[in-house]
C-alpha cells in the first residue's frame, strides 16, 4: 500500500463521511450504508453524493465529490464497476485519502476485470489514497459505534472489546464477528477487505498494532498476494505486545482452487505459509470456537512465564482429559515440589490424588478454607506457571460459591488461573460472573481449556523469540563475481558450476575435478584416491541418474574407464543434443546421516530455505522444516531440531550424534548465499548433503541451482 497507516486508523474514527451513488432505497447495497448510519445514531457528517437526489434518509445529498463542502475523513464508492474509477479519480482530486469500494466486478472475474482493477490501484496510488476491496461489504468501527457498509450485520450492534478483525470474506467475515460476538468477545474494528487490490489485510494489522485502541487482531485470510511481508508484520505486532490471530483458508488442493476463483487470490504453498506463520509469531486459527477460546485467554490480564501447568480437579476424569491435551499443545505438567506436597498432604484427605493432575476430590467442595489454601499452595509452586482448575458440573449456590474461591485465588497471584466448568446458567451466572471479573477465562471443556493455556504459552514464547532474535546479526557474504556470472547465464549450472559456487560462499564439498577423456578420468581418481564416483555434467540433463549418468563406487582404473564410457553412452541415448561438459570425478563420501537443503524463491514468499533428512523422509513423509530468508542462528536451530526425524541426526539407538553444529553453519552459508544472489536464482538443491558424527563436519556430495528465466 502507498500511502500511510494512520489513514486506516482515521478511517475507524471517521468525523464526516460520503457515499457516493447514494440511493434512497434502504435495501440497495447503496442505500443501506446509509440507512445504518442514520439507525446507529452516527454523529458525524454525512454527504450522499448522486445527481439524481436532493437528500437522501433526511442528509442534503450532492450532485458530485467536487460539490462537497470539506474533505470526508473517508468515502464509499457504491456504483457501477464502469463508473468507479472515475469516481475515484474524484475523490483523489478532493483530496479524500481513504475509499472503500464495494462494487464487485473486478479481478474477482477474470478477463477485463483483472485490467480494471489494476487501473483502480494505479489511480489509488498516484493519489495517495488507502483503498479498501473492490468487491467487499464495508466497515464497522464498533468503538465508535458507527458502520459504513451494506449487508444486515452492518445494521448491528457489537460488544465493544480490543479486538480488531478483518475478512477478506464478507458474507463468511460478518458471521465470524456475529458469532464471536455471542462468544463472549469485544470487539474495535471490523473491516470487510474483499479483493485487496491495493490496501491488504497485512497493512491493517500493521496499522492496528500501533492503535492504541486494539489489544489483539484478527484476520481471515483466503490468500496474501504480499506474502513476503508476513513475517515482518507479525513480528512489529510482537514487538507491540499484541496477538495476532490467523484463519487462513484454502491450505487444500480444492480449497486453495476455490479460494482462488473467489478473489483472485493465489493460495500459495502451504508450507511456507505455516512456515511464514511460525516466523511472524501468528497464532494460527481454525473455527469460531477455536478463535473464542484463544482470544479468550490472550485477552486475561495475566499471561504465563513458562508451558508448566498445575491441574487441579474434583472430578478424576476431567483432569486426565485435560491433561492428555497438553502435550500435544506443549505444554508438560510438572510434578510438584516436595515442600508444596508436604503441605498439601495437611490440608487433603489421604485418598486425594497429588500428582499432577490433582484429584482434590468432592469432599473439598464445602470446605472454603481447605479448597482456598489448596488452591494458593499449588498456583504459587514454584514449578507451576499457570493453574487450570476442572469444577465438573457443580451448580447452584455451591457451584457460585467455588467460581467466587478461585476467583480469589487468581486475584492473588500474576500467573494464569483457568477453569473448566460446565454448570447451570440459570443457578450459577453469578459464578460465571465472579470468573470474568477476577480475569479468569472459563471454559465447557478441559479440552478448550488446555487449547486457551496452547494459546497463552505460544504467544509468549513467540515475544521471547524475537526478543532474543533481534539481537543476533543476520550473516552474510557478498561475491560479485557470482553476481555477475549469474546475471549474464542463460542455463541452470551443472553440478561441477553449482559446488564451486557454494565452495566459494564456504559451504563444504566434496573433492572432484571434471574430465574429458577416460585416462583423463582416471587421473583424476588416483589424485582423489580411490573409491570415486562418476557423474555427468550436462546443462542440459538436471537428473543424472535418470539418464544412467552416475556410477560410483569406483575401486580402480579400469572400473573408471568402463564407468566413463557407459555414462557417456547412457546421457547420449537419454538426451542425444544435449551439450556434456565432461564427467565429473568426485571422491565418495563415507560415514554419515543424508540431508537435503534447499532454496526455493516463491513468487509469493520470495526466499525461503528448507530442511529435512534424506530419501524418503522428506519424499514420502514430507518431514522437512522451512524457514523465510532471512533467518537467524536460533532459527536455522530451530529448523533442525523440529523435524520430526531429529532423533536420527541426535544419536537415536546408539548410533554417534551427527555433527549439528557443522550443519547449522551450512544452512546459515547457504541462506548467505541465497540472500547474496537472490534475484538471479529460483532454487537451490542440495541432495545429499552428508552429516558426519560430532566434530566431523558436513560434506556436499550433490548439487544443482537454478536459474530465473
Amino acid at each position: 500500500m502507498s500511502s500511510d497507516h494512520s489513514n486506516l486508523l482515521r478511517m475507524f474514527r471517521a468525523r464526516s463521511i460520503a457515499v457516493i451513488g447514494a440511493s434512497t432505497t434502504g435495501s440497495k447495497p447503496s442505500g443501506q450504508p446509509l440507512l445504518h448510519l442514520r439507525n446507529l445514531g452516527y454523529e458525524g457528517q454525512v454527504y450522499p453524493i448522486n445527481p439524481r437526489y436532493s437528500e437522501v434518509f433526511g442528509w442534503p445529498c450532492f450532485p458530485d465529490v467536487t460539490a462537497l463542502p470539506e474533505v470526508p475523513d473517508v468515502a464509499l464508492i457504491a456504483v457501477s464497476a464502469e463508473q468507479v474509477a472515475s469516481q475515484l479519480e474524484a475523490c483523489g482530486r478532493k483530496g479524500i485519502s481513504q475509499v472503500i469500494v464495494i462494487t464487485s466486478g473486478f479481478a474477482e472475474m477474470g478477463g477485463d476485470g483483472v485490467a480494471a482493477q489494476q487501473a483502480l490501484v494505479e489511480l489509488a496510488n498516484r493519489y495517495g489514497i488507502a483503498m479498501m476491496g473492490p468487491n467487499c461489504q464495508g466497515m464497522i468501527s464498533i468503538g465508535q459505534g458507527f458502520s459504513l457498509g451494506f449487508g444486515a450485520p452492518y445494521g448491528l450492534r457489537y460488544r465493544k472489546g480490543p479486538i480488531s478483525m478483518s475478512s477478506q470474506s464478507g458474507a463468511w467475515g460478518n458471521t465470524v464477528l456475529m458469532l464471536a460476538n455471542d462468544a463472549g468477545l469485544g470487539f474495535q474494528h471490523y473491516q470487510s477487505t474483499g479483493n485487496e487490490a491495493q490496501t491488504t489485510s497485512l497493512d491493517l494489522v500493521q496499522a492496528w498494532a500501533d492503535d492504541p485502541e486494539t489489544g489483539m487482531m484478527v484476520s481471515y485470510v483466503e490468500g496474501f498476494k504480499d506474502a513476503h511481508r508476513i513475517v515482518d508484520v507479525g513480528r512489529q505486532a510482537l514487538q507491540a505486545g499484541k496477538p495476532w490471530l490467523l484463519w487462513k483458508v484454502g491450505t487444500s488442493e480444492a480449497g486453495a482452487r476455490a479460494a482462488a476463483s473467489h478473489t483472485a487470490n493465489l493460495g500459495g504453498d502451504a508450507a511456507l505459509y505455516r512456515a511464514a506463520f511460525a516466523q511472524a509469531g501468528a497464532i494460527e486459527v481454525t473455527d469460531v470456537q477455536d478463535l473464542a477460546d484463544r482470544a479468550l485467554a490472550l485477552l486475561s490480564p495475566r499471561q504465563p512465564e513458562g508451558p508448566r501447568v498445575a491441574v487441579v480437579t474434583l472430578s478424576g476424569g476431567a483432569g486426565v482429559l485435560l491433561a492428555d491435551h497438553c502435550a500435544p499443545a506443549g505444554l508438560v505438567l510438572p510434578p510438584l515440589s516436595e515442600q508444596t506436597l508436604d503441605e498439601l498432604k495437611r490440608v487433603l484427605p489421604p485418598y486425594a490424588g497429588l500428582h499432577n493432575p490433582i484429584d482434590v476430590t468432592g469432599n473439598l467442595i464445602a470446605q472454603e478454607d481447605k479448597l482456598i489454601t489448596t488452591l494458593r499452595l499449588i498456583v504459587n509452586d514454584p514449578s507451576v506457571d499457570m493453574m487450570a482448575v476442572c469444577l465438573a458440573a457443580v451448580s447452584g449456590p455451591v457451584g457460585v460459591r467455588l467460581a467466587q474461591w478461585v476467583a480469589e485465588v487468581a486475584r492473588a497471584t500474576n500467573k494464569p488461573v483457568l477453569v473448566a466448568w460446565t454448570a447451570d446458567t440459570t443457578t450459577t451466572q453469578a459464578g460465571y460472573d465472579a470468573l470474568q471479573e477476577a480475569g479468569v477465562p472459563r471454559y465447557d471443556t478441559p479440552v478448550r481449556c488446555a487449547t486457551g493455556m496452547e494459546a497463552m504459552w505460544q504467544f509468549e514464547a513467540a515475544r521471547r523469540r524475537e526478543a532474543s532474535r533481534t539481537l543476533e546479526k543476520i550473516q552474510s557474504c557478498t561475491r560479485p563475481m557470482w553476481r555477475q556470472q549469474l546475471a549474464t547465464s542463460s542455463n541452470d549450472l551443472t553440478e561441477y558450476e553449482a559446488k564451486k559456487m557454494l565452495a566459494d560462499y564456504g559451504l563444504p564439498v566434496t573433492a572432484e575435478s571434471l574430465a574429458n577423456s577416460a585416462e583423463e578420468a582416471v587421473q583424476q581418481a588416483t589424485a582423489i584416491g580411490f573409491p570415486v564416483a562418476l557423474k555427468v555434467v550436462s546443462p542440459d540433463i538436471a537428473h543424472k541418474t535418470e539418464a544412467g549418468g552416475v556410477r560410483i563406487g569406483l575401486r580402480d582404473a579400469q572400473a573408471v574407464r568402463q564407468a566413463y564410457d557407459e555414462i557417456l553412452r547412457n546421457a547420449q541415448h537419454h538426451a542425444p543434443n544435449a551439450t556434456i561438459d565432461g564427467v565429473l570425478v568426485q571422491a565418495m563420501v563415507s560415514g554419515g546421516v543424508e540431508v537435503i537443503l534447499g532454496v526455493t524463491n516463491d513468487p509469493l514468499f520470495g526466499l525461503a530455505i528448507m530442511f529435512g533428512l534424506g530419501g524418503i523422509y522428506a519424499e514420502v513423509l514430507r518431514d522437512v522444516s522451512f524457514r523465510i530468508l532471512p533467518i537467524t542462528r536460533s532459527e536455522a536451530e530451530a529448523m533442525v531440531r523440529e523435524v520430526r526425524t531429529f532423533s536420527l541426526l541426535d544419536g537415536a539407538r546408539g548410533q554417534p550424534k551427527a555433527d549439528v553444529a557443522a550443519l547449522v553453519e551450512t544452512i546459515l552459508a547457504l541462506a548467505a548465499l541465497a540472500q547474496d544472489v537472490g534475484e538471479h536464482i529460483s532454487g537451490i538443491d542440495i541432495n545429499p548433503l552428508f552429516v558426519k558424527p560430532a566434530g566431523q563436519g558436513v560434506m556436499a556430495a550433490d548439487a544443482l541451482i537454478q536459474l530465473k528465466r
